[in-house]
């Protein structure tokens, strides 16, 4: 399956939600945010924003129970970085002195929600879904990009898609949707996960107040990728399923990594599992490598740079001198 059939799949899984019960919740919240919606604040105008000189690694954070070990390894990211948050991860991150750049919210919850992005700082850019309730964009303070989604009612369509264009693949849950958002349209090819084990022990979030209505009542056995056992429920083993799907089918040029040692990781090899210190290290690294040769701007420094850095390994294999070699040594012969 290519990201194509994937799109596909996920189009034929909002025609089906069109006439479900939560599906009028989001008629109802479209129907309240049409006046806010424009092309400038669709987030199809963000469309490769993060590729070829302004390429960065995202860095996706959700707020699984993990979140409380990572949340200080974060403060060693650098401009190569962007991080994008749950919106469940939000005043945990800014609690412990982290600013995230996006935090993204696709829900149509009015409960959790608007007490989630609650916040006085106004400078982190919304990543908001079009079936957000009214609430919480009220009274967010900073800029909000939205992005549609189609599983409404059909007379709404149209008027939908020329506020906002064309659908955005619905992800599931925030960080999937994220991971949609980053790679598919702003075209970035690196992807850290934070805190997003898909699985729990006792505790659902690092932050006991992130949720207000949500009680487990069953949980399901369950394997993370180090062999433990853990416990999880269906929506969470689906949005697995789909992470790691969308990750296969991105890869290459795509590097996934992930920090959270749970579920990501477990059937598909396109996710690599590394712990969070480690991770951005390789990634700075990487960049340290593309920098420098980005820097080559003649055949006869090409060609130099090559014969003294066949060793400068970067494990994000996209920015291996090694891997590099033909399309390198084909330069220096045109």
């Amino acid at each position: 399956m290519n990201i194509h059939q994937w799109k596909k799949q996920i189009r034929n899984f909002n025609k089906a939600y069109e006439n479900s019960a939560p599906s009028k919740q989001w008629n109802r919240n479209t129907r309240a945010n049409l006046s806010r919606f424009n092309k400038e604040n669709s987030i199809w105008s963000m469309q490769w924003k993060y590729t070829g000189e302004e390429e960065k690694a995202m860095v996706l954070v959700g707020s699984s129970p993990c979140l409380a070990e990572d949340v200080k390894k974060l403060k060693a990211l650098d401009d190569n970085f962007i991080i994008i948050c749950a919106n469940s991860a939000l005043k945990y991150l800014l609690k412990n002195g982290v600013k995230p750049h996006y935090v993204i919210s696709i829900d149509s919850d009015d409960i959790d929600i608007p007490q989630h992005l609650d916040i006085e700082e106004n400078d982190i850019i919304l990543l908001a879904s079009s079936v957000t309730c009214a609430k919480a964009l009220d009274n967010w303070k900073g800029p909000i990009w939205y992005a549609p989604y189609y599983s409404i009612n059909k007379k709404m369509k149209p008027i939908l898609r020329g506020k906002l264009g064309r659908s955005v693949p619905c992800g599931g849950n925030s960080i999937t949707q994220a991971l949609v958002i980053c790679t598919v349209i702003w075209g970035g090819h690196t992807v850290i996960f934070v805190a997003n084990e898909l699985c729990l022990d006792k505790k659902y979030y690092a932050d006991p107040k992130a949720a207000k209505q949500e009680e487990i009542k069953r949980l399901y056995p369950a394997v993370d990728v180090k062999g433990r056992e853990r416990w999880t429920l269906p929506a969470l083993y689906n949005y697995a399923i789909w992470t790691e799907r969308v990750c296969t089918d991105l890869s290459p040029p795509g590097y996934f990594i992930d920090t959270s040692f749970g579920m990501l990781g477990k059937d598909r090899s396109a996710i690599h599992v590394v712990e969070l210190s480690e991770a951005i290290e390789q990634v700075r690294n990487a960049f340290r490598i593309k920098k420098e040769l980005n820097k080559l701007d003649m055949k006869e420094k090409i060609t130099d740079a090559f014969r003294k850095a066949k060793n400068d390994k970067s494990q994000v294999y996209r920015y291996n001198v090694q891997e590099q070699q033909g399309e390198i040594l084909r330069l220096a012969r045109s």
